[in-house]
Parts: structure tokens; C-alpha cells; sequence
């Protein structure tokens, strides 16, 4: 039955893929968050302690600036004024770090879970290095997570993260398969750091991943080969590491705000000869708020 479900899950999200407002929505509330790789880290994670209400909706705004793809030069604004929902379940949750989670397995100290990321699209006019090039689309990932709890405290605690996901790309139109990534994450949480309802995270993630993912960033085609770009063929392997540091602050029952650094550390990766990999270092910072509205009167035991 539970594997059943877990299909059952995954069918909905390609059925929504097409739907570019509700996937704007769902994305800008939870999985573009540059911190979305930090599953139990994360600034924008799913509060499951005990007396939260069962659902909530509201309000969702955060800027970001960060690069338009894994090592390149040029940077990206977006702002995100969207609505948000969550779900908190025993076996679905929706509205955490991975936008949606189907809880196969949940210990005190383990859990097996299936999730879902995504990050924004670019526009190849708005990088050098990239003009006349096809735009970067919409990218998501789905796959299984297994998170093991390395260390805990009264107010701390620190997990191994182990993601395994398919990737894909849209325009909407169509969806193609980009591959697969393998990202093994250290995350670690700090609860009413420094002060009361202020909560800590930082993680480290390096990330691996198949010859399709890599050749989504790094390829360079005959047809597109100019002065500043010779032909590349990218090949899998590893991708690059994120550092992520992330702060989350309630300031009351209804409204929180988070702000954040991620450091990606591209050097080393498999593909630093490709004309398209521009830089050792990138950074990615956001700032926002969540504000809800409307919750429920039955609260999570």
C-alpha cells in the first residue's frame, strides 16, 4: 500500500507540472529557497512540534540573488509575492523544505521519505557566455530521501541527509529527464539561538550527478560554437558542494521571517574545462517573510 501511494504521489506532480502558476506558487513557497537541499536544515523547514495547527495557508514573499546555473558568472534576481499551504501529517506533509513528502518511514532517529525540489529557469540573453544558447527552464527533482540523526541535544540536532532524485526540465509545453543527482548533506539545527524562536541551520551538501545533468549546464553543441565557446561534451560525476548558513526568526504565531547565505564551491568538478563553467566560487542570498492567515483548530499531538 505504501509503495502504492508513493506512485500515487508521483503521478499527481506530473500532473501539475503544466500548470505554470500553481508550479510558481508551490516552487516559491518551499523548494527554489536556495536552503531546499537542507532537509532537516532548512530556514524555510515544516515546524512539526507539538500545538502547530494540522493546516495553514497564507502569504509567502522572498528575493533571492543567486547564479543562473552551478558556477557560472552571471547572477539572477527574483522576487515572490505567492500564497503558501501546509499540510501536516502523519503520512503527507506538504508545505516543508521538499514541498511534499510522502513518510514511509519515521523513527526518532530515522526516516525514509519521498520529496521534491525545484529551482528557477534563465534567460540565455542575460549571460555572456550563454547568448544564442537555448534558456535553462524550469527544473525539478523527486526521489527518495533516507535521513539519519547523527546527534541531538535540548536544542540542537544534527542529521545525515542522504538524496537520491531524478531530474527534470519544462517549458511548460513538455518535461524532458535530465538525469540523476546523488547529494549526501550534513545539516545541523540550533533552536532559540541567541534568543527565544530563533532558530539556526547550517549544512554542508556535496552533489553528484549523472552525464545528462551535467551536460544540461555544461554541453556545448556544434551549432552553438563560437570565439568564447568550443565544443564540450560533458560527463557525470561531481557536480559541486553547497554551504549553506540560514537563520529563522518567529516573531509571533502567525509571522516569521528567515534570511540566508549559500555558498556553492564548484572546484574540483568534473567539468571545469567546459567554456561554460566560469567560476570556483558563487554565492546565493535570500531574504523573506511568511505570514499566515488562516490555520486550522486541530493542532499536531
Amino acid at each position: 500500500m505504501k509503495i502504492i501511494c508513493k506512485f500515487m504521489l508521483i503521478a499527481k506532480v506530473k500532473a501539475f507540472v503544466r500548470q505554470p502558476l500553481l508550479l510558481i506558487t508551490l516552487i516559491g513557497t518551499a523548494s527554489v529557497s536556495p536552503f531546499s537541499a537542507a532537509n532537516q536544515g532548512s530556514a524555510l523547514g515544516l515546524d512539526l512540534s507539538q500545538g502547530k495547527p494540522l493546516w495553514e495557508a497564507g502569504l509567502f514573499s522572498a528575493a533571492f540573488r543567486g547564479p543562473i546555473y552551478p558556477a557560472s558568472e552571471d547572477y539572477q534576481n527574483k522576487f515572490l509575492p505567492v500564497p503558501f499551504f501546509i499540510y501536516r501529517g502523519d503520512k503527507i506533509r506538504i508545505g516543508d523544505e521538499s514541498l511534499i513528502k510522502a513518510i514511509a518511514v519515521e523513527k526518532e532517529t530515522f526516516k525514509l521519505d519521498v520529496s521534491l525540489g525545484g529551482a528557477f529557469n534563465a534567460d540565455s540573453e542575460d549571460s555572456k557566455i550563454r547568448q544564442g544558447m537555448p534558456d535553462l527552464d524550469f527544473m525539478f527533482e523527486i526521489g527518495p530521501q533516507a535521513s539519519f540523526l547523527l546527534a541531538e541535544s535540548e536544542h540542537s540536532e544534527t542529521w545525515l541527509n542522504l538524496q537520491l532524485r531524478s531530474v527534470f526540465s519544462t517549458d511548460f509545453s513538455a518535461v524532458q529527464q535530465r538525469g540523476y543527482v546523488f547529494q549526501p548533506e550534513i545539516s545541523y539545527k540550533k533552536h532559540d539561538f541567541v534568543v527565544a524562536d530563533n532558530t539556526l541551520f547550517l549544512a554542508i551538501a556535496p552533489t553528484f550527478a549523472t552525464a545528462k545533468t551535467h551536460q544540461y549546464f555544461y554541453d556545448v553543441e556544434q551549432a552553438y560554437v563560437n570565439d568564447e565557446r568550443e565544443f564540450y561534451q560533458a560527463n557525470g560525476g561531481y557536480l559541486g558542494s553547497k554551504v549553506t548558513i540560514a537563520n529563522r526568526y518567529s516573531v509571533n504565531k502567525r509571522l516569521m521571517v528567515f534570511a540566508g547565505v549559500q555558498l556553492g564551491v564548484w572546484a574540483g568538478a568534473k567539468n571545469e574545462a567546459s567554456p561554460l563553467f566560469q567560476q570556483d566560487l558563487t554565492y546565493t542570498v535570500a531574504l523573506g517573510l511568511k505570514w499566515s492567515i488562516f490555520s486550522s483548530s486541530t493542532v499536531v499531538d
